[in-house]
């Protein structure tokens, strides 16, 4: 009786003394691990220096997202609440990523967010492409919290953003034909001539205008320009992803119809710069042309006819617009 009663007293204090002992390798292992964490804060105790635009950067080409995370609680070492938090902050960094590639315009009135409800192909390239962001930088901090920068190219690869949402196209159109002015003359066998001087058509009743070929334009160029400028500062420009320029007749002389889709992909349509002298895509030598006013929610230029000739009848030349030496500048 008495030996069953030493027994259980001896078998209690074992179980308290394992209790204890656990106790104890919990709170000594939770206070390697501050050690552990407060040592590397010396390293990782501030955020990398790095200069970036948060969001879409039209100038640069990228969009730029934060994401931010935490480890839980009950992580066993410094590793595992490394890669957890880190996880946790490329997690934020996806879904912001999704939030603002949704806001990014293709065009005046299309998002990418409203191609996504629409074309299920581009949903699942689009989806595939913010999963393949790069991470450029990653910090992991004292106090448990990471973060991480991560970028999404808009154009430069087929996995960029335009490597998503632009098409393969089985034709490429041809770029317009500049304005054809009638020149007064008596003869109804009178040639028509452009008129690069005057902003719109010379109405005369006896001529009738005789389309002239692209030959024939062809000789009118200086054929010195290297590219094209658009100046669009102080007319409030928005930036999107396929602009078009057009003239103040309503026709397109430029617009990604005209471009084979490899190249949009790689270059872009055009280079958005806010810098006069960071234009040289344009080359040494553009065409510079002032834009009378902007449609499609201030997303696409419109020309004059005279600049709209002008610049049609250069590209029949040198071709900076099939080469892409287009900029636009803006505010």
């Amino acid at each position: 009786m008495n030996s069953c009663n030493i027994g259980t007293r001896d078998k209690g204090l074992g179980t308290s003394s394992l209790h204890i002992t656990h106790y104890a390798l919990r709170i000594a292992h939770f206070a390697l691990l501050i050690a552990i964490l407060l040592a590397s804060s010396v390293v990782h105790a501030e955020p990398k220096a790095i200069n970036f635009v948060y969001g879409v950067d039209w100038t640069g080409r990228v969009i730029t997202v934060t994401g931010e995370g935490f480890a839980p609680q009950n992580t066993f070492n410094y590793t595992q609440a490394r890669r957890m938090a880190l996880m946790a902050a490329r997690m934020d960094g996806y879904r912001k990523l999704g939030e603002i590639v949704n806001g990014v315009h293709v065009d005046g009135q299309t998002t990418i967010g409203k191609m996504r409800k629409t074309h299920r192909k581009i949903q699942t390239r689009i989806s595939a492409t913010i999963k393949g962001a790069q991470t450029v930088s990653e910090d992991f901090f004292n106090d448990g919290s990471s973060r991480v920068i991560m970028q999404l190219p808009l154009f430069g690869s087929p996995h960029s953003l335009a490597g998503a949402i632009f098409e393969k196209s089985s034709t490429v159109e041809p770029f317009p034909i500049p304005v054809q002015n009638v020149s007064s003359s008596r003869s109804r066998l009178s040639q028509p001539t452009i008129v690069l001087g005057t902003s719109e058509p010379v109405k005369k009743s006896v001529s009738e205008p005789i389309k002239k070929s692209v030959e024939e334009f062809a000789k009118l160029a200086k054929g010195i320009y290297t590219g094209l400028i658009v100046d669009c500062r102080g007319l409030g420009l928005k930036p999107v992803m396929s602009p078009v320029i057009l003239n103040t007749n309503g026709t397109k002389i430029f617009g990604h119809k005209n471009i084979d889709v490899d190249k949009i992909v790689s270059m872009g349509m055009v280079d958005y710069v806010k810098d006069p002298n960071a234009v040289s895509r344009a080359g040494d030598n553009p065409l510079i042309v002032k834009p009378v006013k902007l449609e499609n929610f201030n997303s696409n230029p419109v020309l004059s006819l005279k600049d709209s000739n002008r610049v049609l009848v250069e590209n029949y030349v040198t071709k900076f617009l099939k080469e892409l030496k287009v900029v636009f500048l803006f505010d």
